[in-house]
């Protein structure tokens, strides 16, 4: 017995052959484990790049009308190529692209090397990808509004946002299915909008008006003055300027017998460029109208936001001034508002007071909202944070850059967001 015990703890006191051995064959299979769980995660990730390479080749796709079977074939590989090109992990297939009415499909696959489970004679994974993209089918009427005051001269912003604002146009139109699907107009703005001289006989506009108006400056503060202005026809140049309070922040339509309603002609200053804007263009399926509108915007003048913003509602409601919109129908139609301004406030017809023109584009924003328009804001560089981030209909609905140069990805942005395209799966 004494023996046999002897024996026993001589073996479990050997930490030798044996059990190297044991260890060595439990390690292949944890070896194996670890690697499948790196290969599988490393195929999670090329599927996630994968599939949002051909989101963005579906809401192209999807995006332009009139395409053939070979051009929709074509367009989807560019995209998907552009967005997950040869340098990324895995080899993918060729992209397929099928079209079922308001639904266009897509799919590939993709064969990634794996890194460790070749140990066990799996030396690939094959990865499949889908996107399901669906037309919605609603027709849209955008109004661009943009800011060509002086400041816009700098930096290239007026220079960058031409191209921009182009770029959206070519985007959205090629939405359009059938002409009038999609309409687009543009508002350019100073202190005063210019709605053209050949409506000097439009019964919505008055030549003479009276204003308790506010001026402020450093030294002396804040002085409040009557002052009353007198238009002549034979002399304007087309510029208009807010309306009597509260009318200047609403999209009531004019009415002659109230005179609150109606816009005051604006002589030529020098706060709205000596009226050189480009005057409104109305909502429109020109689409060569509309670049060579953009093409003539010129930079010069004050900032007042609330006149643009009034404007670009006016554009988008059914018989205002100059408007060509079709009646309100929320689920067959967006109205939708793109507003661009480089700098804070700093003249209205009423007061220099920023904070006070601030309030007026504060309730102008609430009203446009409030009739159902859609609202995106873009901040260049400067102007009120605050102001415009609230003034969109959602948070994801404001930008602010930093640099002109990054006007042409915002653009972009919205431009497939106004498509009237979405990702279904």
């Amino acid at each position: 017995m004494k023996q046999i015990r002897t024996f026993l703890r001589g073996f479990a006191a050997d930490r030798g052959g044996s059990y190297a051995i044991i260890f060595a064959i439990a390690l292949i299979p944890m070896l194996v484990a670890i690697g499948a769980a790196v290969d599988i995660s490393q195929a999670y990730f090329v599927k996630q790049r994968m599939t949002k390479a051909l989101d963005a080749a579906g809401l192209a796709v999807a995006g332009t009308a009139g395409l053939t079977t070979a051009q929709m074939q074509t367009m989807a590989q560019n995209f998907f190529n552009a967005n997950y090109p040869a340098s990324k992990i895995g080899v993918p297939g060729t992209v397929s692209v099928s079209e079922n009415g308001q639904i266009v499909s897509l799919s590939v696959t993709a064969s990634m090397p794996t890194s460790i489970m070749g140990v066990v004679g799996i030396n690939t994974l094959n990865i499949s990808a889908s996107s399901q993209i669906t037309k919605m089918g609603k027709k849209i009427e955008v109004a661009l509004v943009l800011d060509n005051t002086g400041s816009m001269a700098q930096s290239s912003k007026l220079t960058t946002l031409k191209t921009a604002a182009k770029n959206l146009i070519s985007i959205v139109s090629a939405a359009a299915a059938t002409t009038g699907d999609v309409k687009i107009g543009v508002v350019p703005f100073t202190t005063d909008v210019n709605v053209g001289s050949s409506n000097k006989s439009a019964s919505w506009l008055k030549w003479s008006f009276s204003d308790q108006v506010t001026s402020c400056n450093w030294w002396s503060g804040c002085k409040t003055t009557t002052q009353t202005t007198n238009v002549s026809k034979s002399n304007w140049k087309g510029c208009v300027t807010d309306r009597d309070q509260n009318y200047d922040t609403t999209l009531d339509l004019p009415v002659t017998s109230n005179s609150a309603t109606i816009y005051p002609a604006d002589n030529s200053t020098s706060s709205n460029n000596n009226c050189s804007l480009q005057a409104i263009l109305p909502l429109t399926t020109d689409w060569s109208a509309l670049n060579t509108e953009i093409d003539n915007m010129t930079a010069g003048g004050n900032t007042n936001t609330t006149i643009g913003m009034v404007w670009g509602g006016n554009m988008l409601t059914e018989g205002a001034p100059l408007s060509t919109a079709a009646a309100p129908n929320p689920t067959k139609l967006d109205k939708v508002i793109v507003y661009l301004t480089d700098g804070q406030n700093t003249e209205n017809r009423f007061t220099s007071s920023q904070s006070d023109i601030d309030a007026r584009m504060e309730l102008a924003c609430a009203n446009v909202k409030a009739a159902g328009i859609l609202v995106y804001t873009i901040r260049v560089m400067d102007g009120n944070e605050t102001l415009l981030k609230n003034c969109a209909t959602e948070a994801g609905m404001y930008y602010s850059v930093t640099s002109a140069s990054q006007l042409t990805d915002v653009f972009n942005s919205i431009a497939q967001a106004l498509s009237n395209l979405r990702i279904s799966k």
